[in-house]
């Protein structure tokens, strides 16, 4: 009896120990406690009661809250079906895509790596999944001599981002929700007794691809909410939808609600801050797994508006400005207060000598300072919040704030554990003018701030800033283009080892390798009246390797006033390729030259529509490969809109260089760039004004 009892214990033990080192049964990571400041509301009562006190606060200091007119009011389920046993899996690769084995193909080009970043354009080995108009399009484009689209999908709401995964397709879109209970407008815009219109809603809809001709729906969810932004890890897909509170007794508080069709099936917990802020939006994280379609979970949040997402592989950062009440400054006949002495930029700033110039900042500076340590002006800050994506699960972590403003999600940079934050400061007092300047801070694991570097290129705004190991680069302008290297090594003691000033500016910078920085912006000159005017698209080279003294290494120029490219806004257009020695920038080039005609003759610009391919290397610096045009001359061009022929991104499948517009796909070899394969006709419109007809 003895014996069958160890073999038993014996067998029971085995199989426990296989169980654990197949990982069937997973042990969930410790929880963290939710942090003291955060509350959850309990019923749509309390959100009431707590936007009427937080609005009060406001206006009993004379501010009133504006609200941005895109974003509709916030739904309130609270009430309903809910889904229960949300699970943990654990993670999971991504999976490879279909085509021809062993084909190298382009990626969207991301933040972070390991963290995907939705676009307009997927691509894998094989096959182009992109966004055209109203329908979702899938282009067998390998090998390009036989690229052909085989299937679009028409889209009733209006498309924003895809992503892709092997077998598995998500798009987002945006439109209106249901009837309900939303009061019908009586009156026109900002006139009583006018109502909000109905709030938006996101769909993500997961599609099964396995065969690209005939897409399936494996599931279509919607979210209460404006489509903000998405990560995806793995299989796993972090939606972030935002929605604006009208705080007014008219209108009812509904908070967001996971539906699948009519069917609630989830309602996330309503979490605040007793912080008022000047005005409010929910702001929803909601996890998916596009490989199964299963929800895993959603979490919303009371927060402030115009929010800044970055991600990094288990954590989300939220972001957005907190605006205080203006304090107006003392009397003018109270001299000796600081405010009184901060005094505003003369209007010859310009043309006052170097030494001059750091004179008036320095005054600045010193009132500044002394100001806000009496409480006579105040600051816009940044409130961040730190919130963990573990396998699906949304958890909040902490909050940090700093002084200034982000730029965009570059601004941000998580690293061994510390988050890094570049901002700009504007002070300003109505009576005595405006200081600007910017800075560094580094934030610990619990989001308290350990470093700063302060008051950098005062009187310039950031234009772009990428963190890198424990170096931040950095582009501010206002006349001309300082490019900063920044030491973070000493995570407590950030310093500025070297900089660099040059005409023009960047917008946006990408990594060549460990001593070098690629930069696209514009270039700038000197105009008849004294002031500073873009011309073209700029391509810069930075050498870093001595970070004393950055260098330029190589630039180009790429057209006149007026060009364009779409990598300056958005960082999906930038392609870039070490290994292939390819660089690929959109391009709308402006030639400002007059064009005559038989009967009339008109100054207007010559415009050329299309891609730039460079070899790069830091011995040769930027080498034209070729171009790739979508389109020329004068019509369809005009300066506040598009055209269906503006390059708008670049991808690569083996060794075939693929671009889009809104009106076609081109096939290019990368062996002979200006020779075209194939051209594959889209269907997509977005001209925002009417073409100019010649």
């Amino acid at each position: 009896m003895s014996r069958s009892r160890n073999l038993l214990i014996l067998g029971c033990s085995l199989i426990l120990i296989a169980i654990l080192s197949t990982g069937c049964m997973s042990i969930p990571a410790k929880v963290p406690t939710v942090p003291s400041e955060l509350k959850k509301f309990n019923s749509t009562a309390e959100i009431e009661q707590y936007l009427e006190s937080s609005m009060a606060l406001y206006q009993q200091d004379g501010f009133h809250p504006t609200f941005a007119p895109t974003m509709g009011i916030n739904t309130n389920r609270m009430a309903g079906e809910m889904a229960s046993g949300i699970g943990i899996p654990a993670p999971v690769g991504p999976g490879g895509g279909p085509g021809a084995s062993g084909v190298p193909y382009s990626q969207t080009n991301v933040q972070v790596a390991g963290v995907d970043e939705p676009d307009i354009i997927k691509n894998d080995n094989r096959y182009i999944y992109t966004i055209s108009g109203h329908n979702l399009v899938i282009v067998d484009a390998y090998s390009a001599a036989d690229a052909s689209v085989v299937s679009s999908t028409e889209i009733a709401d209006t498309p924003r981002d895809i992503f892709v995964m092997g077998n598995r397709l998500v798009l987002f879109t945006t439109g209106t929700p249901d009837a309900g209970p939303y009061p019908e407008p009586t009156g026109p815009w900002l006139m009583p007794p006018y109502y909000p219109p109905p709030p938006p809603v996101t769909h993500a809809v997961i599609y099964d691809i396995g065969d690209r001709a005939h897409p399936r729906v494996l599931k279509d969810y919607s979210i209460d909410g404006d489509y903000l932004d998405a990560r995806m890890v793995g299989p796993l897909v972090y939606l972030v939808t935002q929605e604006q509170v009208y705080p007014r007794r008219d209108v009812p508080v509904i908070v967001p609600a996971l539906h699948e069709g009519s069917r609630i099936i989830l309602q996330p917990d309503v979490w605040y801050f007793d912080h008022p802020e000047s005005w409010y939006t929910f702001t929803t994280i909601t996890a998916l797994d596009a490989e199964s379609g299963k929800e895993k979970d959603a979490q919303t949040y009371l927060l402030g508006g115009g929010n800044t997402l970055y991600v990094s592989e288990d954590a989300m950062y939220v972001s957005y400005p907190r605006y205080v009440p203006m304090i107006y400054p003392v009397r003018v006949a109270d001299t000796g207060s600081a405010s009184a002495k901060l005094s505003g930029i003369p209007a010859d700033f310009n043309t006052l000598t170097g030494q001059e110039r750091q004179s008036v900042i320095e005054g600045l500076r010193s009132a500044e300072e002394d100001a806000i340590r009496r409480k006579e002006i105040d600051q816009a800050t940044t409130v961040i919040h730190k919130i963990a994506i573990r396998n699906g699960a949304i958890i909040y972590l902490s909050r940090g704030e700093v002084p200034g403003t982000l730029h965009n999600q570059f601004s941000m940079d998580e690293y061994e554990g510390n988050l890094r934050v570049a901002t700009t400061s504007n002070v300003y007092t109505p009576r005595y003018g405006q200081y600007t300047y910017n800075n560094v801070y580094v934030l610990d694991r619990d989001m308290a701030t350990i470093g700063e570097l302060t008051h950098i290129a005062e009187q310039e705004s950031i234009y772009a800033t990428r963190f890198i190991g424990d170096r931040l680069y950095m582009v501010t302008f206002r006349r001309i283009d300082p490019f900063f290297v920044i030491d973070l090594a000493k995570p407590r003691d950030p310093k500025i080892l070297g900089k660099l000033k040059i005409p023009g500016y960047s917008d946006y910078l990408h990594p060549y390798d460990g001593t070098h920085i690629i930069g696209i912006g514009k270039e700038t000159e000197t105009n008849d009246w004294g002031g500073v005017s873009t011309s073209g698209v700029k391509l810069a080279l930075f050498d870093v390797s001595d970070v004393s003294n950055p260098a330029l290494l190589s630039k180009v120029q790429i057209g006149d006033a007026g060009s364009d490219s779409a990598a300056l806004a958005d960082h999906h257009a930038f392609l870039f390729d070490r290994a292939k020695n390819l660089l690929v920038i959109p391009v709308r080039a402006v030639i400002a030259e007059p064009v005559t005609r038989e009967e009339y003759s008109v100054y207007r610009p010559q415009v050329w529509y299309g891609a730039y391919v460079f070899g790069l290397t830091p011995g040769t610096g930027f080498v034209l490969r070729g171009t790739v045009q979508h389109g020329a001359g004068d019509s369809g061009y005009y300066y506040y809109g598009t055209s269906v022929s503006e390059v708008r991104r670049s991808l690569y499948i083996g060794d075939v260089l693929y671009t889009m517009s809104t009106k076609q796909i081109k096939a290019n070899s990368l062996g002979d760039v200006n020779t075209t394969i194939a051209t594959i006709p889209l269907s997509g419109r977005d001209v925002l004004y009417p073409v100019l007809k010649e």
